[in-house]
């Protein structure tokens, strides 16, 4: 699973089907799941890496095909804020 920790000190984990929200590095439940979104479901195949782009933490999802998708996220609110694609 991969994990950053925000500049908020908010820590995102990555599975290969979600990302979990946590306040804190002492947090035993998250306080927010992001899915693959709906409109991506029909060509995403799993999360595979987080990053910070913008300084906002962006999931990678793996894509059937020649591009990938990057999905930027709200630390606060655990959902999309926008996304790209990219190669």
């Amino acid at each position: 699973m991969k994990e950053l920790t925000t500049r908020t000190g908010t820590i995102v984990k990555c599975s290969k089907t979600a990302i979990e929200f946590f306040k804190n590095a002492q947090s035993v439940d998250f306080f927010s799941e992001l899915e693959i979104p709906k409109e991506f479901q029909d060509i995403a195949v799993e999360f595979y890496d987080l990053i910070m782009e913008n300084d906002h933490p962006t999931a990678l999802l793996g894509c059937r095909g020649d591009y990938d998708i990057a999905v930027q996220i709200n630390e606060t609110t655990g959902t999309m804020t926008e996304w790209h694609w990219f190669k």
